[in-house]
């Protein structure tokens, strides 16, 4: 009887730290994931543009080193997720994830960061940083007809990814924002394929009538929200469709917004082909996702 109760408690006590080690390992992971949130409330928080780009290189070197460390997909990102936009897709050696976020400057543009995470043959873990291609180029339009790689990336926040197959190879769809300036803002559809460690943005695979184009950006008033979002039950990429409030603002998309009619693209011979004047019999297909305006309105009040 006296063996029978010793062997219940070394089970009882191996219980116990078996489940202080789980708890510790836990808490491991969360303190750099918490830290990275910090880092970003910073940049959030910064009153000068000076502050904002140390907070953010921070970030950015943090983000890298954090995940050369931790496994993105045993580690809890959730709360990661609702401050910037976290996005993946696949399984095993094909399993991707993106990390973005921005800054957003005194004169209202936008600086980006991210990552992509990738599997390789071996299933261990490569992360590739995303460098933007600097704020001393802020965009006044985004390009739709050029190819970049990682190290010249277009930027944007990524809330969506989607997955192809294009021949033997995958090919990503990313649903993004861009928060142009203090007129516009932009949703984008970004293509992005992944070869090894090299990372490519705008493959050739969207088709707009006639004109092929890399990528797809509706320009629209910062003053109105826009929806840009895959439909599983429609199979398609539902967006708004924009018009200008007034019709003299032709061209002007800081006067344009929703219409109240809709557009999509659907997947077809390896390319995502534009359908214009979609019904849509749900109307409510706004999806929640980190609109990166509400940071903007809680640091500058």
């Amino acid at each position: 009887m006296h063996k029978v109760s010793t062997a219940m408690t070394l089970i009882f006590v191996l219980a116990q730290v078996l489940t202080v080690a789980a708890q510790g390992a836990k808490a491991n992971e969360e303190r750099p994931i918490q830290y990275l949130i910090d880092l970003h409330e910073r940049i959030a928080q910064a009153k000068h543009d000076s502050v904002r780009t140390l907070a953010h290189s921070a970030l950015t070197s943090e983000m890298v080193s954090t995940f050369e460390q931790f496994d993105f997909w045993e580690t809890n990102t959730d709360s990661l997720s609702r401050r910037m936009g976290v996005v993946s897709t696949g399984e095993k050696e094909n399993r991707v994830a993106v990390i973005t976020w921005n800054l957003e400057y005194d004169d209202r543009t936008n600086a980006y960061g991210g990552l992509v995470i990738t599997r390789d043959a071996r299933n261990e873990q490569i992360v590739t940083p995303l460098q933007f291609k600097g704020h001393s180029q802020r965009r006044q339009e985004f390009n739709v007809k050029d190819r970049f790689t990682s190290k010249n990336w277009p930027g944007a926040i990524y809330y969506d990814i989607l997955t192809q197959d294009q021949g033997s190879h995958p090919v990503y769809t990313l649903l993004g924002w861009d928060g142009a300036d203090g007129l516009r803002n932009r949703k984008i559809v970004e293509t992005m394929s992944i070869r090894g460690n090299r990372v490519k943005f705008g493959i050739p695979i969207i088709n707009i009538g006639r004109e092929s184009v890399k990528r797809h950006v509706l320009e629209y008033s910062d003053a109105v929200s826009t929806t840009l979002q895959w439909r599983e039950d429609m199979g398609m990429i539902v967006m708004d469709h924009l018009s200008p409030s007034d019709p003299a603002m032709k061209d002007f998309t800081a006067f344009y917004g929703p219409d109240f009619t809709y557009d999509g693209f659907y997947w077809h011979r390896n390319h995502w082909v534009l359908k214009e004047d979609i019904e849509v019999r749900d109307t409510d297909i706004n999806v929640p996702w980190n609109n990166p305006k509400k940071w903007r309105r809680r640091s500058r009040n």
